[in-house]
């Protein structure tokens, strides 16, 4: 057999083990799929949490969209809460352009104008990175 030959079949193989697209690739057949009559005394019965503690836990968000804090949270870590009331913080306007900023700054008595950029510092005659 030529190398042309095997490198088709091999491919062919492999092909063949890539899985459909927009599929799952966890089929159950028999008694472990989804409308088996005797699944239910195979597989076990959700955990419910109990109510008391479901009380306790944060109420229940109608929206379906994750909030700002939430969403910073899981991805940085960061926890924004109020320091008074530690209630987490939403987001109310995102500053797009520079005009904006400066009329912000501008209400809260800071400057609006760039600092200026400064080279850094020159690297030291006697050896060290460069």
């Amino acid at each position: 057999m030529n190398a042309p030959a095997e490198w088709l079949a091999l491919i062919a193989r492999l092909a063949a083990l890539v899985p459909p697209p927009k599929r799952h690739l966890v089929r159950y057949f028999g008694v472990l799929s989804s409308h088996a009559a005797s699944r239910s005394q195979v597989v076990p019965a959700a955990a419910t949490p109990p109510a008391a503690h479901a009380a306790q836990d944060k109420p229940k968000n109608t929206s379906k969209y994750i909030s700002w804090s939430e969403l910073l949270r899981r991805t940085f870590g960061i926890e924004i809460v109020c320091a008074k009331c530690r209630v987490p913080l939403r987001l109310i306007a995102l500053i797009k352009t520079e005009d904006i900023a400066k009329k912000i700054l501008k209400a809260m008595h800071l400057p609006t104008e760039i600092p200026e950029l400064h080279p850094a510092r020159a690297a030291a005659s006697g050896g060290g990175w460069r």
